[in-house]
């Protein structure tokens, strides 16, 4: 593996499949903040593969189908709510018309509400690596939930000034009412302080793992001694710091595989392995399969 991978080399990666950068459904002529029904959009669902450049919570009053999120099918069924961090490959459908609201928030209202780093470690459903992205509410959860988005549909309509400052306390308090709902993880609840610092870790996995080469330089950046970072994150996850850091890479070859017309030594050098062979093995020793088994596997199940 050779060194990081630059601003260019990132857009060519990611490039080949649809990747939504912007959304105006508010009609608001600039996109910051979005709040609109699911009823009455044919857009919705959307049943091909697709990312989002920015925060995507899907609340579904009534849907019937699956949810396809980094290659993992999850039911959806009444009273879900999908939590999408940018970047995430999803697709979803629905055997009946859905019902309920589609969140987009953009990185920079998410910074607006969240101006630390490691602020949105608060959230576990954000996080790709170690979080699932879903929770199905009761029917009470959700009926003494609804109104939160009712509100913030209100504000967005009327459009009055000061309606984004409204929005973020009203989503504040429905983020954090959700995260009470989250099921807490009995290994990463008995960590304790670790939690916080796996939790930083995974993050900058996010953000880093093109770019570092070594557990060393993750400690380093965090501020703490390799053998801290490894026994955090093992207590809270119960893998190695570098496992996960592998899992990340094999998520993204997935994407890139499924998603990409690009051959399997492109692909590793995109990844920034120098020999694809190695990539090669290293893709067969984390899913069982050898890249080109995995490509004909994804292209089979869209028939």
């Amino acid at each position: 593996m050779t060194g990081p991978l630059t601003d260019q080399d990132s857009r060519t990666a990611a490039a080949d499949f649809p990747t939504f950068e912007s959304t105006d459904f508010s009609g608001e002529g600039s996109f910051y903040f979005d709040l609109v029904r699911l009823q009455g959009r044919p857009e919705i669902p959307r049943n091909f593969p697709h990312r989002h450049a920015y925060y995507h919570i899907l609340w579904m009053s009534r849907a019937r189908g699956t949810h396809m999120v980094d290659f993992h099918p999850l039911e959806v069924r009444d009273h879900s709510v999908f939590f999408l961090a940018p970047g995430q490959l999803h697709a979803w459908q629905s055997s009946v018309p859905p019902e309920g609201y589609v969140m987009n928030l953009s990185t920079a209202f998410f910074t607006h509400m969240f101006p630390r780093a490691d602020d949105i470690g608060k959230f576990p459903f954000f996080h790709p690596t170690s979080g699932q992205p879903v929770l199905y509410l009761t029917p009470a959860q959700h009926d003494e939930l609804l109104p939160l988005l009712q509100v913030m549909e209100q504000e967005m309509q009327a459009r009055q000034l000061g309606r984004y400052d409204v929005v973020r306390s009203y989503l504040l308090i429905l983020l954090t009412r959700l995260r009470r709902l989250y099921p807490v993880d009995a290994q990463a609840l008995s960590a304790g302080r670790s939690y916080s610092l796996a939790k930083r870790f995974t993050l900058l996995v996010e953000e880093k793992y093109l770019n570092f080469r070594s557990i060393r330089e993750y400690a380093d950046a965090l501020c703490v001694s390799e053998r801290q970072l490894n026994d955090a994150v093992k207590r809270t996850v119960g893998r190695t710091a570098s496992r996960l850091v592998q899992e990340r890479y094999v998520l993204e070859a997935k994407r890139l595989l499924a998603n990409t017309d690009g051959g399997v030594a492109e692909i590793a050098f995109q990844l920034h392995f120098d020999d694809p062979a190695y990539f090669a093995r290293f893709f067969k020793k984390h899913t069982a399969m050898t890249p080109g088994q995995f490509r004909a596997s994804m292209l089979s199940l869209r028939g």
